[in-house]
């Protein structure tokens, strides 16, 4: 196990002398499509997140997170239910989702006596979906859309072609953070388990002032202006440098408007004095591609650019404070984690091991990390292994390994499987396989196929995201 520490040791017997505890409370945020590489704290030459680098430095950074998808739904559901992709079955989007009997991470907190709320602002993670599962409250957080809610189902709202469009091209951090703070300051003196999704940093990317100049040229004219990433035809792999700048520099601003609303949050649980009962976990759903590999966006491959993502995690008086994990870790281990950690009994049907042990150096990290894509026509799996990554497309039966340690951007796919670390990387992903088969094979999850509302079905189909990009 490989751990690096900060000079400042955390003292772990300090945890608690004297009066009785509360049931630690968990604060989880996920920031939609957001690479790990683009964070200042996992290395960014961008100043992006000056709030969720101090939170490593009070907590846990894990330096090899790795996404059980490319996109926002499956990953979700993985986040959710601790499970793989091919074992909870919501990977498409427009078949399966989220089965009724998988017993869901906010289920589990619910169960345990907690108050659960969701907020959140993008269509994939709307409860048609399933992901609303053991959620007290699980709201749909599209700005300036209050009044036109009155009156109407979640279902009736959330489906509104017009909200669709708002939270896809609109600003909708603010809205998502006022209303969970709005359900902390309510339900915030018992233990509770709240998840905020914010979606800004997923394409367009049209920050607000001042963040949308943050990064960028000050005297740029060319036509890149955040909006239409992925309809532009004129965003492509032959664009000018200065235009590709221009966009990431745009995307880098998102980010860091979004980690000014981790920072509304934090500052929320230390106004209510919770701050220290809180375990506070940041992490992403995915990253997505700049023409790392030729493409833009995500939902398309399993490279490193769409898949490692990151994960920091401060949790007072339990996990130590300034310290990298730079071993593996999976976005199924994030649920065992909190769980462990909130003093909840394990399960015995999560595939996730708990991260907490290996914070503390005492653990060992997961064998493997398994990524899928199932979606659109598409079949492929990679794993990555020790220093190695194998990718298997099972539809054009193309198999290739990577050494990451000598080829960390992935440029040179080896395709001999004899030789290096291809026999090794292949009985990972075998052993995989057969986690997959047992695991469906104990508990028989039935898949449910989606009932969407009809208006959020077109809404997604309008903006490129049946069968696109998401």
């Amino acid at each position: 196990m490989m751990l690096r520490t900060a000079p400042m040791i955390f003292l772990l017997a300090l945890v608690a002398c004297g009066a009785e505890q509360r049931q630690p409370s968990v604060l989880l945020i996920s920031i939609d499509m957001l690479r790990a590489d683009h964070l200042s704290c996992y290395g960014y030459e961008r100043n992006t997140t000056p709030t969720i680098d101090g939170l490593a430095a009070e907590g846990v950074r894990f330096a090899r997170h790795i996404s059980s998808a490319p996109w926002t739904l499956p990953a979700h559901a993985a986040m959710f239910s601790s499970l793989p992709d091919s074992v909870h079955g919501c990977v498409d989007g427009t078949d399966n989702a989220l089965p009724d009997g998988i017993v869901t991470l906010a289920e589990r907190f619910q169960t345990a006596g907690y108050g659960t709320g969701g907020f959140f602002a993008g269509p994939y993670l709307h409860p048609a979906f399933g992901l609303g599962q053991g959620f007290d409250e699980y709201r749909f957080c599209v700005p300036d859309l209050a009044a036109s809610m009155d009156g109407q189902s979640v279902g009736e709202w959330a489906g509104d072609p017009a909200a669709h469009r708002r939270s896809h091209h609109g600003v909708t951090n603010p809205g998502v953070v006022d209303a969970a703070s709005a359900w902390l300051q309510e339900h915030g003196q018992e233990p509770f388990f709240l998840f905020v999704h914010l979606w800004d940093a997923h394409f367009d990317f049209v920050p607000p002032k001042p963040f949308d100049a943050r990064f960028g040229d000050p005297d740029y004219e060319g036509f890149v202006d955040g909006r239409e990433f992925f309809f532009d035809q004129r965003i492509n792999r032959t664009m000018a440098e200065k235009d590709l700048h221009q966009l990431v520099a745009l995307y880098d601003g998102e980010i860091m408007w979004c980690d000014a609303h981790v920072k509304r949050l934090l500052e929320l649980l230390d106004d209510l004095e919770l701050a220290d009962d809180t375990i506070v976990a940041v992490t992403s759903d995915h990253g997505t591609e700049f023409f790392d590999h030729g493409g833009k966006g995500h939902r398309r491959t399993l490279y490193g650019e769409a898949i490692e993502i990151p994960l920091v995690i401060r949790a007072p008086g339990q996990l130590p404070a300034g310290v990298v994990v730079d071993d593996l870790s999976r976005m199924v281990d994030l649920g065992p984690t909190l769980m462990e950690l909130s003093g909840l009994p394990p399960s015995n049907r999560f595939v996730g091991i708990s991260l907490a042990p290996l914070a503390t150096g005492e653990g060992s990290a997961p064998r493997a990390a398994l990524s899928e894509l199932l979606a659109d026509q598409n079949r492929m799996r990679s794993v990555i292994s020790g220093s190695g990554k194998l990718v298997w497309n099972e539809v054009s039966g193309d198999v290739v390994w990577f050494d990451l340690d000598r080829d960390p951007e992935e440029r040179n796919p080896q395709r001999d499987l004899s030789q290096g670390l291809g026999p090794e990387l292949l009985r990972a992903l075998q052993a995989e396989i057969r986690t997959i088969q047992l695991v469906s094979e104990q508990h028989q999850y039935p898949h449910q196929p989606i009932v969407l509302p009809p208006a959020l079905d077109q809404a997604i189909r309008a903006s490129g995201y049946g069968g696109g990009e998401k």
